[in-house]
């Protein structure tokens, strides 16, 4: 049947002793906050018993729901895992599940071994192929960048990418990302500022009928 995702018994067991341990720790895990804490690790086992691609991450306390959430690690091929765990979560009072990293926007700044990164001083250059219409390749530009770390710049860029647009955008959405330093006038080599890549990948993709 169209649509249905087919699940193998094996996982619909282990999906099953997943929420059971997570009903049965509740309150230990209303308080749970540290990262270092055994119990995470050990909720960490029975959610990587379903499959080891598979990680959570946890909202602090606001008085408010406290969201689990579900990922991936942008791993589209395991998105039906990931919505089959939510789909099957229990109502607990005081939390709300969520399957995949929803999308933050880009109002934020980080750092990433000690580079610090800021989306708004950023801008992006679609890399786009008339072979392979539907593939968007991104070339962001930033103001600090040195060659000599690409490498943490790039990992920094893609955590951006996938925290601002959302993990399933990430993966669905851009198929490739390079780095580089900002041009002297960006807007005229045919940059955009950052913050307005998701309205722009929204356009592209109505344009190709994609969405």
């Amino acid at each position: 049947m169209s649509g249905v995702i087919m699940i193998p018994n094996d996982i619909k067991a282990s999906i099953e002793q997943f929420w059971s341990w997570i009903r049965e720790h509740k309150a230990e895990i209303d308080s749970l906050v540290d990262t270092s804490d055994p119990l995470w690790d050990m909720g960490l086992s029975k959610l990587q018993a379903i499959n080891e691609g598979l990680w959570f991450e946890l909202s602090l306390p606001n008085g408010n729901e406290r969201e689990l959430i579900i990922t991936a690690e942008s791993r589209s091929e395991l998105f039906p895992v990931v919505e089959k765990i939510v789909s099957c979560a229990p109502k607990l009072s005081g939390w709300r599940f969520i399957s995949l990293k929803p999308p933050r926007g880009f109002a934020f700044k980080t750092k990433y071994e000690g580079i610090p990164l800021d989306p708004d001083s950023m801008s992006f250059l679609p890399l786009e192929r008339s072979d392979i219409p539907k593939m968007l390749g991104l070339r962001i530009s930033v103001p600090s960048f040195a060659e000599s770390k690409r490498t943490p710049f790039t990992t920094g860029v893609m955590i951006i990418l996938e925290t601002a647009v959302g993990e399933r955008a990430f993966a669905m959405d851009i198929q490739y990302v390079e780095v580089c330093s900002m041009p002297d006038k960006p807007e005229a080599e045919g940059y955009f500022p950052l913050p307005n890549l998701p309205d722009y990948i929204a356009r592209r993709n109505r344009k190709l009928g994609l969405k």
